[in-house]
């Protein structure tokens, strides 16, 4: 039977990770249950997965003696290693030398069985590495970022694109494309120009996708065209948008949603929520009232309503007519921590910067969401200040994935940068 020497780590970033270990030996060295029990004490989400993880073995050491071994209902056999082992690996009192020191013990006292420390602590699987042995990393419903599904495909079939323009809609089987739900498509001709874009539908046909004007604002490229066309489907109550800065994910979202909101009436309101998550050093507290200690977090999305509200109005007066508004809480802003135990319901919301809440957190999010409620997800996955995150394991990309099979979601990846040439140029070579 294997043997799965697993960290802290894995247990902190996934509580429920022991079923990914199926017919294999789990030992977890005492120096985890001790750094758990540090852990637990922190108000955020390590503290809280150190405390689920600790209840969870609780459960299982209730179940028999677990310096022996118990064996869950995957066919893990879990044990926790009671061993003070001696080590020269430094600091004997140090969690990360305690666990080398158990994990070179076991390989030693069997070696003709596979052995493997399992840890997403870079540090740690390079010291264990350096001794010759096998260490891998622990990534949950992890894909290549390669792989991350676009939500665009692009297809040259000149007769597939004279049907539908004819017609209006076609069954893209016929023409031998397996799309997902909501998927976007842009046919081409030969020189790659574009000639009609679609999106497949419920019944499972593809249909025309004309270029809207929310807000009366005009879109830049086909992502902003198909982007527009999500958000504004009344039956898709989940779209996440993916691109680097500038390629206009934030401004088509503000001006679909206030389209929908002031314009057509389909919603009562527009709530915008982002994570408070400095990049760099936080500058500390701030005083004021909870409006005044956000109004810097939500300083890039007040930058878009200006352009969208400028634009609209007949004067320069702006700010006047954007108040108006907020005064009838058509326009929100709230602070996400605050989200838990809420229900909302006929709304849209927006979670900017969405890439910097984790995939537990995104589930939290998503649960929120009330009846008639859309929400709409927007990040940029190369840009994470969340060091716990990156850009495969992270809220915006978890949701984007899971929900691709659904018909309740859409998602478009922007690839095309219009804020200016300084801005698109130096997404690409910085």
């Amino acid at each position: 039977m294997r043997k799965v020497i697993l960290d802290t780590s894995v247990l902190i970033y996934n509580p429920g990770c022991l079923k990914d270990f199926a017919n294999s030996e789990v030992v977890l060295p005492i120096a985890v249950i001790d750094e758990l029990d540090k852990l637990k004490k922190l108000p955020n989400e390590a503290g809280k997965n150190a405390r689920v993880s600790i209840r969870m073995l609780d459960q299982l050491s209730n179940m028999g003696d677990i310096s022996v071994g118990i064996l869950t209902e995957d066919n893990v056999l879990v044990r926790i290693d009671t061993t003070d082992y001696p080590n020269n690996f430094g600091d004997a009192l140090y969690g990360d030398t305690r666990i080398l020191a158990c994990a070179q013990a076991v390989t030693k006292k069997f070696p003709t069985e596979s052995v493997v420390l399992v840890s997403r602590d870079f540090n740690l699987r390079i010291r264990y590495r350096a001794l010759g042995l096998e260490a891998e990393s622990y990534e949950k419903n992890a894909v290549e970022a390669s792989d991350l599904y676009g939500g665009i495909r692009t297809v040259c079939d000149l007769e597939a694109a004279e049907d539908l323009i004819n017609t209006g809609h076609i069954d893209p089987r016929c023409f031998g494309l397996d799309l997902y739900p909501n998927e976007c498509v842009a046919f081409t001709d030969e020189c790659g120009d574009d000639l009609v874009f679609a999106k497949k539908t419920s019944s499972d046909r593809l249909k025309i996708v004309k270029a809207s004007y929310p807000w009366s604002l005009s879109p830049r490229n086909k992502e902003q065209v198909f982007a527009a066309n999500l958000i504004m489907d009344m039956n898709i109550p989940l779209v996440t948008l993916v691109g680097k800065a500038g390629c206009g994910k934030s401004i088509v979202t503000l001006a679909a949603a206030l389209e929908m909101v002031l314009h057509q009436k389909k919603y009562e309101k527009f709530i915008v929520y982002r994570p408070i998550q400095p990049m760099g050093n936080d500058i500390g507290y701030t005083p004021g009232s909870i409006a005044e200690k956000l109004e810097p977090w939500f300083q890039a999305i007040m930058d878009n309503f200006e352009v969208l509200f400028s634009a609209s109005s007949k004067d320069s007066k702006w700010r006047t007519s954007f108040e108006a508004v907020k005064k009838k809480d058509k326009i929100q802003f709230e602070a996400l921590t605050y989200i838990r135990g809420r229900s909302i319901p006929n709304a849209i919301i927006l979670l900017d910067e969405a890439q910097n809440i984790s995939p537990e957190e995104m589930k939290t999010i998503l649960t929120r969401v009330g009846e008639n409620t859309k929400i709409i997800l927007t990040g940029d996955i190369s840009q994470i200040d969340n060091r716990a995150l990156d850009p495969i394991n992270n809220g915006l990309t978890y949701a984007a994935e899971k929900f691709k099979d659904s018909e309740l979601a859409g998602h478009v990846t922007f690839t095309k940068g219009e804020r200016s040439r300084l801005a698109t140029k130096a997404s690409e070579i910085l």
